[in-house]
Order: structure tokens, then sequence, then C-alpha cells
């Protein structure tokens, strides 16, 4: 029986951006039609955040950030750079890599209004914020790093990988770094960074091309999504062992975890897979009527 839980899905039909929550009530479930976005021009999203009771929606092919508040279902635009890829907030600014540009947009919460850019390595793509020393985590993928950048100082500090970084993940005072090692095929290393000396404590290698990943804290296991595959690996950082847990159909996009679940987004089925986290059991599939990008349990 699934436990009484919310879920934030974003995703894309005809055009159109759909946001939709999903309720459980045990095997029960409903699904609300918060808002349909349609914009003048094609569409193209590519990630999203949940903060507080905002979502942050990035346009790549527009350029374009749209924040839209649950509350009240309204929702305000803001120019980019070019091709945003990512977002993370700290404090009362949003953070924005842009990979066309080489650089990161700076935006005014309140207002959702550009103030200021920060210039940044090639092809920057996902981006993290720590707000309790106001550092930024910035994944250059041209540039083989990540980059730290205080926003008080605008000091910067580099931390050079073998691979070209696409995600990041941070959790006390490591870094997880997901990210494409290329020799004629493209696989996947998942490297550990101790953000007390900056050194990379663990390396992992997975023969896939993965499309994102997720830290489960009660696990302490990192649940990875191979986009060929449709596979979903964990790696157990007790162990250090990487095992193939369960394999899915389709293009899975997106990962949340919770107490008990995995929620998977496919885009290129238009459900969500739930799968226990604990003995990796698939409970259900739930059909959606929008190609899902983005789910987050709350």
């Amino acid at each position: 029986m699934l436990d009484r839980d919310e879920l934030i899905l974003v995703g894309s039909k005809n055009n159109s951006i759909n946001i939709a929550k999903l309720e459980f009530d045990n095997d029960n479930f409903t699904i609300n039609n918060l808002h349909n976005i349609s914009p003048n021009n094609k569409i193209m999203l590519h990630s999203c955040l949940l903060y507080e009771n905002s979502i942050y929606i990035l346009d790549s092919f527009n350029n374009l950030l749209i924040k839209y508040s649950i509350e009240n279902s309204e929702y305000l635009e803001c120019c980019t750079g070019k091709d945003p890829r990512h977002i993370c907030k700290c404090l009362d600014y949003i953070y924005i890599t842009n990979f066309e540009s080489d650089s990161v947009s700076i935006i005014d919460d309140k207002s959702c209004t550009l103030v200021g850019t920060i210039t940044v390595g090639p092809k920057p793509h996902d981006i993290l914020a720590n707000e309790l020393n106001t550092k930024l985590y910035i994944a250059c993928y041209e540039e083989n790093e990540v980059l730290e950048y205080d926003i008080n100082s605008s000091e910067k500090k580099h931390l050079s990988i073998e691979g070209k970084p696409m995600h990041l993940i941070l959790f006390n005072n490591y870094l997880f770094v997901l990210s494409y090692s290329i020799n004629g095929d493209i696989s996947t290393e998942i490297y550990i960074i101790n953000l007390d000396n900056y050194k990379t404590e663990k390396k992992y290698f997975i023969n896939e091309i993965t499309s994102n990943f997720a830290y489960d804290e009660d696990t302490n296991k990192l649940f990875i999504l191979a986009i060929e595959s449709g596979t979903v690996y964990s790696l157990d950082l007790n162990s250090g062992q990487i095992k193939k847990q369960i394999h899915l159909n389709g293009y899975l996009e997106d990962i949340s975890v919770d107490k008990q679940y995995l929620y998977l987004a496919n885009s290129s089925r238009n459900y969500i897979s739930i799968i226990d986290k604990f003995n990796i059991n698939q409970i259900k599939n739930i059909s959606l009527d929008f190609s899902p990008i983005y789910i987050k349990a709350i």
C-alpha cells in the first residue's frame, strides 16, 4: 500500500507546459492539473526546480525562465542566456547555467528580473548552491571541471576531473559528480569529492550513458538512470557495489526519492513508475496525458 504522499510533475504536451500534482491515499491516487502554459513559440523544457511554493521551469528553446506559484497559479517570465540548462536558488537569488553562453544568469527571485551574469567555463550544465557558505558548484562540461564559485567574494576554485561533468549532488560536505567518459563510446563515471580537502575519494564506472541520479540518505545509495537500456542502477556507498537493480522500458528522465519509494519520470512512455527503494520492487506505473520531464516528492 502506498503511504499518503504528493508529487509535483512538470512536462509538455502539444507545445504547452503542463504542471500537475499527484496525490495518494493508500492505493488510490488523483492527478490534479494545476496549470497549462502555452507560449507563442516552440518549447524545449530542460529542467525545473521546486522551492517552497514556487516551481521554476527552464525553456531552453526560448531562453526563458518561468516562475509559477502553486498558491495563486500566477507566473512570471524572465529572459536568460542562450540554452539555459539547470537552476538553483541561494538566498534571494536564482542562478541558471547557460550552456551556449558560457555563463550563469543571476535573477532576483522576488521580481523575476535578470540582475547579473557570471562568466564560467565552456558549456556549463548543472548547478547547485550551498546556502550555508553561499558557494555555487557548476558542472562545466567542455572544461572537464566543476567550478566552485563564492557568491560573496567572487573567488573561483577549479575542481578538475577526467570526465565531462553533467549532474551534481551535494550532501553534507561531499559533492557527487556524474560525468561522461568519451572514448569512442560514451560511458559514465561518478566521482565523490570531499569538499574539506577537494580530493576525489572514490570513482565509479558504469558502461552506459546515464541521464540523472539521486542520493538516498536512508540507504546511503545513489540511484542512477541509464538512457538506452532504461535501467535503474544502485551504487551502495557503504560497500562500493554497483548493481543493475531494475529494468524499465522507455526514457527515464528524472528521479525523486522519499521515505519509501523511488519515483521515475518516463518521458517517452508518458507515465511515472513507483519503486520500493528498499527491496527494489516495482509497485505500479501511473499513466499521464503529457510527457513528464520533472518529478518531485513533497
